[in-house]
């Protein structure tokens, strides 16, 4: 795994932006680093994500959080082997055979792919095929280069 650098600039810009805003104000450093508008911003914020989303999905949220920080390792030509291996079987064997294979996958993102072609879902639907299309580039863009 490695440390996503765009999310580690990102909090650097964002509270270097709070402090130089601060500063070209004439404010001081103890201003906004009371415990009082920490809690406010914080307890308000915490509370419209409650109002907003179940319970099971801020606890989710809360478990996967580290992960925004970190980029998992991916073989990019292991997973073209992979693909390469279940083109091939589907030519071989239809594309149905690839059930089979769905429960030893771990990708969820390959996993939900396969799925859908075995179960011959249609991506001709613009609301889907945008989805799919959209899904998939954010996908590909997050691989290691």
């Amino acid at each position: 795994m490695s440390v996503d650098k765009a999310s580690l600039g990102g909090i650097i810009l964002a509270l270097g932006g709070i402090l130089a805003g601060l500063l070209l104000e004439g404010g001081n450093l103890g201003q906004i680093l009371q415990p009082t508008a920490a809690m406010i911003v914080f307890g308000g914020t915490l509370g419209a994500v409650m109002l907003q989303f179940p319970l099971v999905i801020i606890v989710l949220a809360f478990r996967k959080l580290g992960s925004v920080f970190v980029n998992p390792h991916r073989d990019p030509q292991a997973t073209i082997r992979q693909l390469v291996q279940y083109a091939q079987k589907a030519r071989r064997e239809g594309i149905v055979s690839l059930d089979a294979e769905l429960p030893q996958i771990e990708d969820s993102f390959l996993k939900k792919s396969l799925m859908l072609a075995v179960d011959g879902t249609e991506t001709t639907r613009p609301n889907t095929k945008s989805k799919f299309h959209k899904y998939l580039s954010l996908r590909v863009a997050s691989l290691p280069r």
